[in-house]
């Protein structure tokens, strides 16, 4: 009896609290609703499109995401848990006035960098689209802001089905321009359109008083906004573009070295597999950073610990099937010509469960301000990133070798980054417990 009643508390105290779920069903229901559709859309654009186009689709990405996560200097990243009104707002407006100014300078690098970038990566025809690189940047950035101003407001319904919004019209918009044969600048396009509506829908939903709120900020708010926050721009924003350089300039490297047909398989694997988990565990991360304001010490650790247990067991059931399967059900699905994508999404598999099950856990830096162990993170997933494709170039090594190299270091990096964080919640909860009387 004793011993079943030390099961069931011990059950409890890891089963994540109702709350949370529903909140994170609420919001990743638009995600799967969005991701849903790209993957039906899926077999009919690897029908429209060949792998070298989806090969440079993929560059045009991976350039968008690296420049999209800086956009702000990850000012946004605040929003959620700053407790001030006024503080927040200035946040907010000066998160805009970071993105504008980032965009204008990303429109600069293109002028200066992209004759000579196209050329590395064997991708010249896309080097008239690389200006669309500034406004992309633009859109995401102030997505960004907006989604996490509706996190703060408890918007979790408004975000989920913008995500589902997003997604599907991108879906949508990349299926018609390949059914026109547009080529590579189809998807590109289409990309574009699906960050644009996202805004769009988020601006249709700002209450107006939110908007006379924003707008009546004065510019000396903003500056104490950022002033006092001043561990966002310095730490979070380096740590986000480390984070996405690893993530998407593998996309880049694979064109360089093994041409842009391997990269369209990769690109695929994106589509799939990548752009869903990095989707999911990041709307998760809003949540639980929506959710631990005011969480502090047994409490958060609690918290900590049901999350992970969620989506290790999540994390296990999604990426198992593909682990066993995945080589056949792409050749089915996608055509014969993308077995091979299968493959190279059955060795990233180590990536995607660390990547999903660390990731979102990774705003608790924001609540210990902690932001430097994010910045260690991000390090290491670089250096896992320098090493195995460094590694390929000195030994000549194959895609294949190259890729599993790359999940395997990857996968411990982000393992080393979830002991660090559960040390640190763990010293939080001792610390809190020790103080209370």
């Amino acid at each position: 009896m004793l011993g079943n009643s030390l099961i069931r508390s011990r059950v409890q105290y890891l089963v994540p609290e109702k709350s949370f779920i529903r909140k994170l069903l609420v919001l990743t229901s638009g995600t799967v609703v969005g991701q849903a559709l790209l993957l039906l859309s899926s077999p009919l654009l690897t029908r429209f499109f060949t792998p070298a186009e989806f090969g440079l689709f993929a560059v045009f990405a991976a350039l968008a995401a690296i420049f999209g996560v800086i956009a702000c200097l990850r000012l946004e990243f605040a929003l959620p848990v700053i407790l001030d009104e006024d503080e927040a707002a200035g946040m907010a407006m000066a998160a805009v006035v970071v993105a504008v100014a980032m965009s204008l300078s990303a429109g600069l690098l293109v002028w200066l960098a992209g004759p000579w970038f196209v050329t590395l990566v064997s991708a010249e025809v896309l080097l008239g689209w690389l200006w669309l690189l500034p406004l992309a940047m633009l859109v995401w950035g102030l997505g960004s802001i907006s989604s996490y101003w509706s996190i703060r407001r408890g918007g979790y319904a408004t975000n989920g089905f913008n995500r589902s919004f997003q997604l599907g019209s991108q879906a949508g918009s990349q299926v018609a321009l390949g059914a026109l044969g547009a080529g590579p600048p189809g998807l590109i396009l289409g990309y574009l359109l699906g960050y644009g509506v996202r805004l769009g829908h988020f601006i249709a939903k700002l209450a107006p008083t939110d908007r006379r709120l924003l707008l009546g900020q004065p510019p000396a708010q903003l500056w104490r906004s950022v002033h006092h926050h001043w561990h966002y721009p310095v730490y979070s924003s380096s740590s986000s573009l480390l984070h996405s350089i690893s993530e998407m300039v593998p996309a880049i490297l694979i064109a360089g070295l093994y041409g842009p047909v391997t990269a369209g398989l990769y690109a695929l694997c994106q589509r799939v597999m990548a752009a869903p988990v990095k989707l999911l565990s990041e709307t998760a991360s809003q949540v639980f950073l929506g959710e631990t304001r005011g969480l502090d010490g047994p409490a958060l650790h609690r918290f900590f610990l049901r999350t992970i247990t969620l989506f290790t067991a999540l994390g296990i059931a999604g990426m198992l099937p593909v682990l066993l399967f995945a080589p056949p059900v792409f050749a089915v699905v996608f055509g014969e010509a993308w077995r091979e994508a299968g493959v190279l999404v059955q060795l990233l598999v180590p990536l995607f469960f660390s990547r999903f099950v660390v990731f979102p856990i990774s705003q608790l830096v924001h609540v210990l301000r902690r932001q430097d162990v994010y910045l260690l993170s991000a390090v290491l997933t670089t250096l896992a990133l320098v090493a195995s494709f460094g590694s390929s170039l000195l030994l000549g090594l194959g895609v294949h070798a190259t890729v599993l190299l790359f999940s395997l270091t990857t996968a411990l990096a982000n393992l080393v980054t979830l002991a660090i964080s559960w040390r640190l919640v763990a010293g939080r909860a001792i610390a809190r417990s020790a103080t209370t009387p």
